[in-house]
């Protein structure tokens, strides 16, 4: 399975209502850097991922629930 980046975030404490929101609406969300983040309490660099199937459905969704704009998208 392919994984695109959808959104990168800087605190972890800004993942979680992204992620459920996202969760809310059938799409499966893959952390990357989650936990190393938080182990080291470093910030940024927190990668939120879908599959590539589930690309436009979360893109859409992001913008929709005004988590993104559609700029922030190529």
């Amino acid at each position: 399975m392919d994984l695109i980046t959808i959104k990168t975030f800087n605190f972890p404490s800004e993942v979680t209502v992204v992620q459920s929101f996202l969760e809310m609406e059938g799409i499966t969300v893959y952390l990357k850097n989650m936990v190393a983040s938080q182990l080291s309490y470093s910030l940024g660099d927190i990668d939120m991922q879908v599959s590539e199937e589930d690309y436009e459905a979360a893109k859409n969704a992001l913008i929709e629930g005004g988590f993104s704009k559609p700029e922030d998208f190529h």
